[in-house]
């Protein structure tokens, strides 16, 4: 793997932001059309984003230029914007749900036609966020929230009843149908609410052990291993993972929250959660081992909104 692939790993892309994709020119009639303007380049992942923060002073970071020693974050590519545009679309298959309703008996086949536009809306929704979540590590939290599960139910039960009793039960079937999207479309949103980000620590598998972990945290796994090796006493969703790049072998600090997404506890969104009070120590005793020089990168230290 080269150099480059190995630091785009540790820092993010440049096309993972919008303040740093730079865009293409600005046309007369939107793709088409005279050209108004050059566009603009793409610009280096900045060191840090405005709202990325630091752990506490205790925790030992390392240089993302020098390396070093210490915990280092690393960057994943922000899932909404994966997800956005196909949900986007799914709404408006959900509306098109209606025409059979509104409209019977204008299509080959009213219940068919409901059924598979029906299907579109709930894949458009649910297969781009699991693809999404398949590129970062998972935890725990279910993709669907129980409350979308509940409406989905009861609009599900109704549905069957307005081709035996009475078309017009549709339309309740369908408003159902409705606030299961939103509460899932809510979910998603604070599940994004802070960026997908986790701490890695170069570290020797063979000093993994009970001795290293602080004392708020309990072993898993007391054999080295890739997955979950710690996990936080009291609060869910805090893990410790060993993983690997290569040859180099890390621990990775995650938080996932109650939605199932990873996400940067050290973050200004996140900045006032409870969690933070058993942060005030990092999770290892050891600073690990020396950052490999092809993890890090020249970036530039002005921040990017």
């Amino acid at each position: 793997m080269s150099e480059v692939a190995d630091a785009d790993w540790m820092h993010g892309r440049s096309e993972w932001w919008s303040s740093t994709a730079g865009r293409g020119p600005m046309k007369s009639h939107g793709v088409f059309g005279k050209e108004l303007d050059e566009g603009e380049k793409k610009s280096p992942v900045p060191e840090n984003f405005h709202w990325e923060i630091n752990p506490p002073p205790t925790w030992k970071l390392a240089d993302r230029r020098k390396g070093g020693t210490g915990w280092m974050r690393q960057r994943f590519k922000p899932p909404a914007r994966t997800i956005l545009l196909p949900c986007s679309w799914s709404l408006f298959f959900l509306i098109a749900t209606t025409i059979p309703l509104a409209l019977p008996g204008r299509t080959p086949n009213d219940q068919v036609t409901a059924l598979i536009l029906f299907l579109c809306t709930w894949a458009l929704i649910f297969i781009p966020a699991w693809m999404a979540q398949n590129e970062m590590p998972r935890g725990g939290g279910w993709l669907i929230g129980k409350n979308t599960l509940g409406y989905l139910g009861i609009g599900s039960i109704i549905f069957p009843l307005h081709i035996i009793i009475n078309v017009k039960l549709g339309w309740f079937s369908f408003a159902f149908f409705c606030i299961a999207w939103y509460t899932q479309i809510r979910r998603f949103q604070e599940g994004f609410k802070a960026a997908s980000n986790r701490w890695l620590l170069p570290f020797n598998p063979l000093e993994w052990g009970e001795e290293v972990v602080n004392e708020k945290w309990e072993i898993i796994s007391i054999k080295w291993r890739n997955g979950p090796i710690a996990k936080h006493s009291i609060f869910s969703g805090l893990e410790l993972h060993g993983t690997n790049r290569g040859k180099e072998r890390f621990i990775a600090f995650h938080y996932h929250g109650p939605e199932g997404w990873l996400n940067d506890l050290f973050t200004t969104q996140l900045q006032s959660d409870k969690i933070h009070e058993s942060l005030q120590n990092p999770p290892i005793l050891l600073e690990g081992e020396q950052w490999a020089k092809k993890f890090l990168k020249n970036i530039e230290t002005n921040e990017s909104e």
